[in-house]
C-alpha cells in the first residue's frame, strides 16, 4: 500500500486536531464522530447518517435490522462482489438465494439479471433483500429502474457503496436509491482514510437502530441484539480530515484518468468511461476490458496494472474475473509511472 497517498492538507488537519482529542479524554462518541456525520449528511443530501468503524459493520447493521425487526428472510446478491458480501448476511441469519449475474461493459448487473434472479428465487417478494454493488467508482446505471421495482414489490434494496463515495448519478449519490447504503474509506478505496464506514438513509427509525446496535444499545437496554462495532474519535478525525479533500482527490485521479481514455480511444481499447450518461464517477478504478479475449491475450505486454475488481466470482462464470483488469490511478500517481503504463498498452498495437 506504499503508493496510497493523501493530501498534505489532509494531513496536517489530521496532526493539528489530534491533540485535542487527547486534551478532552474523549476517545469515543464525541466531536468528529458528530463532523464527520454532518460532512456526509450533507454531502450526500441525506438527512442523517451514522459512521461505524468499517462498511462490513454498517451492513452487518442493516442485515440484522432488516431480519430481526422487517421479516426478510433470503438476499440477493450479485456474482462479481466481495466473498464477504456472502459471507455477511449468513452471519446476520439471512439466506443467500441467488447469486445474480453480471455485465462485462458495467461489471454489475442490469435491470433484467436483477428481475431474473428475483423471478428465479420463486420466495415472497416482501421477504427479499437485494444487495447491489456499485463497482469500481460508479453507480450501477439501471439503479433507478431496480429501485422503482423494488419499492412497487416490497423488496428491500440495499447499495454497498465501498467503492463509490463522492459519485453521482444525475446528480443523485450513490447509497441514496435505495433504502440504504453503506460507504467505505478502507486503505484502498478511492477515499482512503485507513479504516471506517458510514450508512446513510432517509429512515430515521433505520438508523436509530443502527445506532443502538453498535453499542449494544447499552443505554435504553431494550434491544436483544448488538454488538460493539462503534468508530473511535481519532479515526473518525482521520476520516473527517481526508473526506472534507474528496473532491480533489477525484479531480487529481480524473486527470489521470483522461491520460488513459486518450490512450485507449487511440487504440480501442474498451474501457469503463466515468463521465458519461449522466454518471460522475470517483475514479476508484480504471477498468478496461475485451468482451470476446481474456485481457491477458489481448494485452500481452501490460504489466504494469493493479488489483482487478475482484479476480473471482461468486458464480461459476469466468466471464468478468478473467476479461477485465485496471490500470494504475491513485492520487498522486507519478507521472513517469502513468507513462510507463501508457507505454505498456501501446506495445500492443
Amino acid at each position: 500500500m506504499s503508493v496510497i497517498k493523501i493530501p498534505t492538507e489532509s494531513k496536517k488537519f489530521f496532526k493539528s486536531n489530534l491533540n485535542d482529542i487527547f486534551k478532552t479524554g474523549n476517545l469515543a462518541e464525541g466531536f468528529w464522530n458528530e463532523k464527520l456525520s454532518e460532512f456526509v449528511s450533507k454531502t450526500t443530501n441525506t438527512k442523517n447518517s451514522v459512521p461505524l468503524c468499517s462498511n462490513g459493520a454498517g451492513l452487518m447493521s442493516l442485515f440484522n435490522y432488516y431480519n430481526h425487526y422487517k421479516n426478510k428472510k433470503y438476499i440477493l446478491i450479485q456474482s462479481n462482489t466481495m466473498y464477504g458480501m456472502y459471507t455477511m448476511p449468513i452471519s446476520s441469519g439471512l439466506i443467500v438465494d441467488q447469486v445474480i449475474n453480471c455485465q462485462i461493459n458495467t461489471l454489475m448487473p442490469n435491470f433484467e439479471d436483477v428481475k431474473n434472479a428475483i423471478n428465479k428465487s420463486n420466495r415472497k417478494k416482501d421477504q427479499i433483500i437485494i444487495m447491489l454493488s456499485h463497482m469500481g467508482g460508479i453507480i450501477n446505471p439501471d439503479i433507478v429502474k431496480i429501485s422503482s421495482y423494488c419499492k412497487k414489490n416490497k423488496i428491500t434494496l440495499i447499495e454497498d457503496c465501498a467503492h463509490s463515495f463522492g459519485s453521482t448519478l444525475n446528480n443523485k449519490h450513490s447509497g441514496t436509491f435505495g433504502d440504504a447504503g453503506v460507504y467505505s474509506f478502507y486503505s484502498t478505496k478511492a477515499i482512503p482514510a485507513g479504516e471506517g464506514g458510514i450508512v446513510v438513509s432517509e429512515n430515521d427509525k433505520l438508523l436509530q437502530f443502527v445506532k443502538r446496535f453498535t453499542i449494544y444499545d447499552r443505554f435504553e437496554q431494550k434491544m436483544k441484539i448488538g454488538v460493539n462495532i462503534r468508530l473511535s474519535e481519532v479515526q473518525a478525525l482521520l476520516i473527517y480530515s481526508v473526506i472534507k479533500n474528496y473532491k480533489h482527490i477525484i479531480l487529481n485521479k480524473k486527470k489521470i484518468a483522461q491520460k488513459y481514455i486518450e490512450v485507449c480511444k487511440r487504440y480501442k481499447i474498451p474501457f469503463i468511461n466515468q463521465y458519461e450518461n449522466s454518471q460522475k464517477g470517483n475514479y476508484y478504478k480504471f477498468v478496461i476490458f475485451n468482451k470476446k479475449q481474456k485481457i491477458n491475450k489481448f494485452l500481452p505486454k501490460l504489466n504494469t496494472t493493479t488489483s482487478k475488481i475482484y479476480d473471482y466470482s461468486l458464480n461459476s462464470s469466468k466471464l468478468i474475473p478473467d476479461h477485465h483488469t485496471c490500470l494504475p490511478i491513485w492520487y498522486k500517481y507519478e507521472t513517469k509511472n502513468i507513462n510507463k503504463v501508457i507505454s505498456e498498452l501501446k506495445s500492443n498495437f
